[in-house]
Formats: C-alpha cells, structure tokens, sequence
C-alpha cells in the first residue's frame, strides 16, 4: 500500500531553538525516559486523495514518531516541516497559516524536548503504540507536550497530519498542500429561496454530513499509520523493528480527532483501547454504528464541564423559547452521553477537568503559547496539560499496561478540586 519509506530530519532554522538549554514554554516531560521523533511520508495507494479532484491522486500522510530513547535531551524543531513550508510561502504567510506556534518559533521561545532519529529504547516485548489523531484544521504539533509526555512514559505515539484538514503540508518532493475553501452553503444559488427555517435546518445538516465525512477519511488515515507502524515493527532494519508491543495498541485525539479516533476503535479490533478529548458532536463523543452498537473497547471521554448555550432572557427572546424548553434541552443533551457510556461492553470513563477557564484548545499546546508573556496564564495552561497528560496516561497504563492503581482509580489529594472522574459499566439484561 506504500509507495515510499522516508524519513525527514528537519531541524527548525532559528539558531537559538536548535541550541541544547534554550529557553522553551513546553512544559518538560514527566517520564523516565528522554524522547526521540522520526517524521515519515507515507502514501496509501488504496485510497484517492481526500477532495482532489486528480484520478490519480492517492492519499498521502505526513506521521511524526515520539518514542523512548536513552540518548541525551534534544532540542528538535517544533515545526518538523519548517524548511520546507519556508521554501514554499514566505514568513509572512507562515506566520498567518501557523499562529500561534510560527512566530515562537522565530523568536526561540518554542522548541521540542526530543532528539530527532535517536535510537528507540523499548524494553523486551516492546513499547505499547499510541495512534494520535488532531483537532480539525489543527496543526499536529500543537500537541508536542502530549506526545513528549507520552513517550518519556514508554509509550511510541504516532502522529498523523489528516491531509486536506490541517495546516499547509509539504512532501518530500516538494508537492504542497493546504486545506480546500469549499463553497459555504450560504454562498450557493439555491440559498436564498429557502425560507429562515429551513436555511438553518440545511446548515445543520450540511455541517453533521461533511464533519461525519471527514471522520470517515480521519479513521482510515489512523487505520492506515496503524498498517505502516506494524510493517515497521516487522521490517528489517526498520528503528522499530521488535520495539513495539502490537497487542497493546491505543487511539487518541483531540475534537474531531477524538471522534475519529473512536471510529477508527469501532472498525478496528487492532485497537484495544480508545480515547476521546473534548470531541463531540450532538453532544456525543462518538456515534453508534450502523446497528446501534457502541465499541467493545475500553473508552474513555475526557472534557470540560458543559455549558448552558443560553442564559439571558434576550437570548430566549431572540430563540423564541422559554427558560423551561431551554432546561429541558439541556438536560436532554446531558443524558445523552451517560446512556451511550452506560452500554459499553468495554466499560467506560468520563473524565472532567474542572481547571479554572479551561478551554477547548487548553488540551494543546495553543493556550500555553498565547499565555508565555503572563506568567499567571501560563502557570494555568501548564496546569491543564499537565491533568490532559496525567488522566490521558492513565486510561492507557490501566487498560493497555493492566496497572490497577492509577488516577483514575485513585485521583491524588492536589487533583481533587481540579477533575472529577466517572466509571461506567455496562448494565446487564
């Protein structure tokens, strides 16, 4: 399925970032080991690429590896891609394309922790394997604190860039590609005959039909890195070969990411353990399949307390609802995720990171950069990442490595007032 193995060694072009002890916001990794990182370009030749309009085009994935290693603290580039984006567009259009991560970079402020092509260092047996998939739109290293917190813990975590749903990727033969500007359905000729009602009910529709599109392509692109990951493991003279564990695999990702990652767990037996941050739609971290089912895995959601989308009696006004239709609502969105956790043969968890004003992106590295000149900011970024990290981690070493005491058994004294954690076993008949 591959038309290519190749690895890009890319180091980002400010000289400070490339220098050992330069000043970085990302918090350091909390694991034993130091980190490494590998970029591939991967080409699934089963599949035409996602909206190009070319036969001939096949879909093609940029996947940064982080794993363990025991070479010494790195500083590789945060833009594993930076010579070549900058080749391509000038600094100006990189600044506008990747705000906020671009301009930290050229100011030295933002470097990785990792050493790119170390040695991977996985124990007898192997390293469990970690699929990664990102935010819609999000470029994929705005989560290099998770990955680096994840592999200093032994875990290898691939990547993948969801080509055509990410910032601008450029391939190893210089090809670039950015995400597609569809026409809005507002902008279309049909749009303005429809009465007001049924314009809304359109964009609705529209919107649920071309974000359950995408997830479909997202679930194959994790299953496909899953394909390239295992071929590595069993090459010969592959970094990875007999270092990973391929009966303890894991997917994850952030938003739309995190439901793809969940489709990806219900197609794909492979994964055995599935986690989804702060990504739903309807209100539900992932949809049932087909004949109502749910997934046999292990799942866990991890999110932010909901909020109330209306509060004001001018917002009722406008809605042309009563406080009591809003309540109603409500509650009906918030038991829909609890009957979906409560039917997985799997089980489930939900974990709510009470952190004070944390946000959607408080899950990537987004919010800690935009924060570094405040250090009251920073310190509440540091601390929402850091509860991402230690409940993320603990999902996977509970279900993937069958440790029995973890936070999300037992959650220490300091994490009280900051995450609640909900367990979920299926009722049975």
């Amino acid at each position: 399925m591959t038309r290519r193995f190749l690895t890009l060694v890319v180091a980002a072009a400010t000289p400070l970032a490339a220098q050992v002890g330069a000043p970085t916001v990302l918090p350091p990794p909390t694991g034993p080991s130091h980190v490494g990182r590998v970029t591939y370009d991967w080409v699934d030749s089963s599949r035409a690429a996602f909206l190009d309009p070319t036969d001939a085009a096949r879909r093609e994935i940029l996947a940064d590896v982080w794993y363990p290693t025991s070479a010494p603290t790195g500083s590789a580039g945060y833009l594993p891609h930076l010579e070549r984006f900058q080749a391509t567009m000038t600094d100006s259009i990189a600044r506008r394309r990747f705000a906020p991560e671009y301009a930290a970079v050229e100011a030295g402020v933002l470097r990785t922790h990792a050493t790119e092509g170390a040695p991977v260092n996985c124990p007898a047996g192997g390293c469990p394997l970690l699929i990664f998939s990102h935010g819609g739109g999000v470029d994929r290293s705005l989560y290099t604190a998770q990955y680096e917190d994840l592999a200093s813990h032994g875990y290898v975590v691939a990547a993948a860039a969801h080509t055509s749903d990410t910032h601008r990727v450029v391939f190893a033969d210089g090809r670039s590609v950015g995400a597609p500007n569809p026409t809005p359905i507002e902008e279309r000729p049909e749009w303005k005959s429809l009465p007001a009602w049924r314009r809304g009910f359109e964009q609705s529709v529209a919107r649920a039909n071309q974000g359950r599109r995408v997830l479909r392509v997202e679930a194959a692109d994790i299953r496909f890195v899953l394909d390239q990951m295992t071929r590595l493991a069993r090459a010969t003279g592959s970094p990875f070969t007999s270092k990973l564990d391929l009966g303890r695999i894991g997917a994850l990702g952030h938003s739309a990411g995190g439901m793809a990652a969940a489709l990806a767990c219900q197609l794909d037996a492979r994964i055995r353990a599935c986690l989804n941050q702060d990504g739903a739609m309807a209100n539900l971290p992932f949809d049932r399949d087909a004949t109502g089912k749910t997934m046999a895995q292990p799942f866990m959601y991890i999110t932010r307390p909901y909020v109330r989308p209306v509060d004001s009696d001018s917002a009722l006004k406008v809605l042309e609802a009563t406080r009591a239709e809003i309540d109603s609502l409500v509650t009906s969105l918030q038991l829909r995720p609890d009957t979906l956790l409560g039917e997985m043969p799997g089980g489930a968890w939900r974990v709510t990171i009470r952190v004070p004003k944390m946000s959607h992106m408080g899950f990537s590295d987004e919010v800690l950069i935009l924060s570094a000149a405040d250090p009251a900011k920073t310190s509440a970024a540091v601390e929402a990442l850091g509860v991402t990290n230690r409940y993320s981690r603990a999902f996977f070493d509970k279900v993937l490595r069958g440790l029995g005491d973890t936070p999300l058994d037992r959650p220490s004294a300091a994490d009280s007032s900051l995450v609640s954690v909900e367990r979920f076993v299926q009722r049975r008949p």
